[in-house]
């Protein structure tokens, strides 16, 4: 499987109501098998879900990720959720 190379930002937001921007630029990441939206859901969760967080270890918190760049065009502009 080729690698994509791929830059996020990702919007962290605590319980307390703390928002913590974070940027991850330049990434190289195993490319999806498909960019359908189930293998697509599947292949984030996988790859982009462990680029969240700033090292919080209790409490709730969610998490949106936005692809601003990639070596893939298909990816660039999605937008995943997690923690909702």
């Amino acid at each position: 499987m080729a690698d994509v190379i791929i830059s996020v930002r990702i919007e962290n937001v605590y319980e307390d109501g703390t928002e913590i921007e974070t940027t991850v630029t330049d990434s190289s990441l195993p490319a999806p098998m498909s960019t359908g939206s189930e293998e697509l859901e599947l292949w984030a969760e996988e790859y982009l879900r462990p680029l969240t967080g700033t090292g919080r270890v209790s409490g709730d918190a969610c998490y949106d990720v936005h692809v601003t760049a990639c070596s893939l065009p298909a990816l660039v502009g999605q937008h995943f959720a997690y923690g909702y």
